[in-house]
């Protein structure tokens, strides 16, 4: 299975990470106000250590990570701790348009992967994404944002849909590729999240280029 990077582990990472350095402030002021030298040091000393590691793991899983393009097809989950939702490139048109673009007209499938589901889980429990970001990328780097109303309905296990996004493009744009991904801010500072900085993205190839 093809993932965002978004597990359990990491996620308890970061709120341990967060919860440790409000201790560790907690720690180190109270031994300010009541003049304990040696705590104060003992708290920077513990919240640096912390920190540094956290930093030291989260860049070695960006410099490790690379890049990857799936096949039209090919599906990429983008997990909200559990990894139900599956995105796949379902097909593409092009056509040009007045303004002198080129609009690409991509059919995006989304399916509930029931076999990610837990056997107590009630089968007519549906789930609502979260917030995604979706745009074409060319090979220069440049961005092309689409709408997102259509990736936000709500699906039951088992169940699927496509809907079409539209993107207009420069007209010779080369290796035009699609970005589908959670929009959490909070992703960004996952340990092994595509979002986070320096980490390698999935992307989809798209089965037509004009």
């Amino acid at each position: 299975m093809i993932t965002d990077g978004l597990n359990p582990m990491a996620v308890l990472a970061l709120v341990g990470g967060v919860l440790g350095v409000g201790a560790v402030a907690v720690a180190y002021v109270f031994a300010r106000v009541t003049g304990r030298q040696a705590l104060a040091k003992a708290a920077l000393i513990v919240g640096a250590a912390g920190a540094g590691t956290y930093v030291l793991v989260f860049g070695v899983a960006s410099v490790s990570s690379r890049d990857r393009v799936l096949a039209p097809g090919e599906e990429k989950h983008i997990c909200e701790i559990d990894c139900h939702l599956a995105y796949s490139v379902a097909g593409v048109k092009t056509e040009a348009v007045p303004s002198g673009a080129t609009r690409y007209t991509v059919s995006v499938k989304v399916r509930f992967d029931e076999a990610t589901i837990s056997p107590r889980r009630p089968k007519d429990a549906s789930l609502s994404p979260n917030s995604r970001y979706v745009a074409l990328v060319d090979a220069a780097g440049n961005t092309y944002p689409g709408s997102t109303e259509g990736l936000k309905r709500r699906l039951i296990p088992g169940e699927s849909y496509t809907t079409d996004i539209a993107f207009d493009v420069p007209t010779g744009a080369a290796d035009v590729r699609l970005v589908l991904r959670n929009d959490d801010f909070e992703t960004h500072f996952l340990i092994g999240h595509e979002n986070s900085v320096g980490h390698g993205a999935t992307t989809f190839a798209l089965a037509s280029n004009p």
